[in-house]
């Protein structure tokens, strides 16, 4: 009768720590990222937002050169966000498009955050940088800060304003390498984009996060945090 006792009172000590362990874990938050090569260069925005928030789990959908009605067309990314189970999906047009062809941006952000909605999930818009290469053509910080902000208000959908943190950055810190001539991240740009996304998404300034690329050094990473933050209002 006592063993019998003992193991169950063995067995509620158990349970209860489980749960009290359960109950402190972070929840995993689940991002899906829908772009091109400005996502995925430097080994991609989403495994930089996985360092920067080691409880994110990510995927990525990109494809050199796509713009969101390449996705849309190809099937891909609507089959995997119609599968659920995303927290967040991120969305990252052509970076030409939003200036050259604002009505076909609006459109495909329009029914690209349908099914996000539908199946559960929240949209980001990635505010994408100027291209030294297309300034001649509008493709400016402010044109593309108008058009990414102008659909974010239309549709109620979060902007990571990662253009902006490029140009506030350029404008204090013009040696640190952003971007190639066609608007390319360097590892540089990459990381400061990722520290915005993580400032949209969980609504928290990056700055005194330990994560960084091995090769930036820490007060390079110290300084995009702070821009990112600043950006934000953090």
């Amino acid at each position: 009768m006592r063993r019998r006792l003992f193991l169950q009172y063995v067995f509620m000590i158990c349970m209860m720590v489980l749960a009290l362990t359960s109950c402190s874990s972070p929840a995993t938050t689940h991002v899906l990222f829908i772009g091109n090569s400005y996502t995925f260069f430097n080994g991609g925005l989403d495994k930089q937002l996985k360092g920067l928030s080691p409880t994110t789990a990510t995927s990525l959908i990109a494809v050199g050169g796509y713009t969101l009605e390449d996705h849309w067309n190809a099937g891909d990314a609507l089959q995997s966000i119609r599968k659920g189970g995303w927290d967040y999906v991120v969305l990252q047009e052509q970076s030409q498009g939003p200036v050259i062809d604002s009505t076909r941006f609006f459109n495909y952000v329009r029914d690209f955050d349908v099914e996000i909605r539908a199946n559960g999930a929240e949209t980001i818009l990635l505010m994408t940088w100027e291209r030294p290469d297309s300034v001649k053509y509008g493709v400016t910080t402010a044109n593309l800060a108008a058009a990414y902000n102008a659909v974010g208000e239309e549709f109620g959908i979060k902007v990571a304003p990662a253009g902006l943190a490029f140009a506030r950055s350029l404008q204090e810190r013009p040696d640190l390498v952003l971007y190639s001539e066609d608007g390319h991240p360097t590892i540089y740009g990459t990381y400061l984009a990722a520290c915005v996304l993580y400032a949209t998404i969980f609504e928290k300034t990056p700055v005194g996060n330990s994560f960084s690329d091995r090769s930036i050094p820490r007060d390079i990473r110290d300084y995009f945090q702070l821009i990112a933050a600043g950006t934000l209002g953090y």
